[in-house]
């Protein structure tokens, strides 16, 4: 059975001290920092959830090396690979509150548009709100798939748990869970891509801000 790549990379969003300047700079490097500070329990649980995805890994490929003879072994480790899907489900759960909360004090942007007299600079904080949103879209849609694929595995492990089960559901079921792997990756990269956009257009707007 091929073995999947379920570890995961994500980049963190950098975000500059907060600024004691008054106007409109002081205001969007606060509403930033909230931002930053909302999604500290996301950047906690990346480790660990990390060290799950690995461990689980290694389970799988300890899983597949069993002859049929070893049927209880079989089933005790993957009843372990269970229960580690339903933990990294457990820290998905907790990076997915605190990226909701970070989403939320993104709104404490509108008033930062809205006090801006240059039309220049409210552009640029919209741009910047945009773009900070399709963020947390995107992880929103990585949280959907990488759910979808603990699903998969998670029928994949109860499968290994039943002799009865045939080579080739096995294997059928393996694909799926490879397919959805590539989706989850996708998902991956294009939350890194808009998080790596994101930095680059608030390190410009910031400047802008300050040179002005």
């Amino acid at each position: 059975m091929k073995k999947t790549s379920i570890a995961l990379s994500f980049s963190i969003l950098i975000l500059l001290s907060a600024c004691t300047d008054s106007g409109i700079r002081g205001d969007l490097d606060q509403v930033l920092n909230d931002t930053f500070e909302a999604e500290e329990e996301y950047r906690k649980v990346q480790d660990d959830l990390e060290k799950r995805e690995k461990a689980e890994q290694e389970l799988f490929a300890d899983i597949m090396a069993l002859t049929q003879e070893e049927q209880d072994k079989v089933a005790e480790q993957a009843q372990e690979a269970l229960d580690s899907a339903d933990e990294r489900l457990a820290f998905l759960k907790i990076e997915k509150e605190s990226m909701q909360l970070a989403e939320e004090k993104l709104a404490e942007m509108d008033q930062v548009i809205e006090d801006a007299e240059d039309e220049s600079v409210k552009s640029d904080v919209q741009a910047l709100k945009a773009k900070m949103q399709e963020r947390f879209t995107a992880h929103a849609d990585f949280v959907v798939a990488y759910e979808k694929l603990v699903g998969h595995q998670k029928e994949l492990y109860e499968m290994l748990k039943d002799e009865e089960s045939k080579l080739q559901t096995l294997q059928e079921q393996a694909t799926e869970v490879n397919e959805q792997n590539n989706v989850v990756q996708q998902a991956v990269t294009k939350f890194n891509d808009l998080t790596k956009q994101v930095n680059e257009l608030k390190d410009n707007t910031l400047e802008k801000l300050t040179d002005s």
